[in-house]
Parts: C-alpha cells; structure tokens; sequence
C-alpha cells in the first residue's frame, strides 16, 4: 500500500533576504544587533532558533513587522 503524502507547513525566515535587500553585510548586522556574525549566520540558515529578543531587534532593524520576518511554506512529507 502506497503511504499517502502529508503536506506540512515549514516556517522559514526572511532574514538573508531582508538583510540583502537593505544592503547590509552581516558584519553591519552585527555591529547594529550586538549578536555576533556567526550568530548572524546560524539565525539566516536556521541552525539557531530565534529567541523573542532577536525577532523584535531584527524587525526593528529591517523595518518591518515581526511576522513578516517569516514565510510559510508548505512540504510535502
């Protein structure tokens, strides 16, 4: 019997994107944020969660409202 494929919502973060779009290096980012580049890098790939502290510095940053910091997107599982 075939498994039936499941389709989930994935949460993933804009923050490269914007960070990109307001022409700011991570190095800028982290001057501005106090969090380090490495930091930086782990929160953009998803390798580091977001603490509530670092969403509100970030949409402070870019200039946009806390959600729009994330996209939703749907997989298939």
């Amino acid at each position: 019997m075939e498994k039936a494929k499941m389709k989930m919502l994935a949460a993933d973060n804009r923050l490269e994107e914007l960070r990109n779009r307001s022409r700011l290096t991570q190095e800028e980012v982290s001057i501005i944020t106090g969090y380090s580049i490495p930091a930086i890098s782990r929160h953009e790939n998803r390798t580091r969660s977001l603490s509530e502290e670092a969403i509100k510095k970030y949409a402070s940053l870019y200039k946009v409202e806390t959600h729009e910091l994330f996209r939703l997107e749907q997989e298939e599982v």
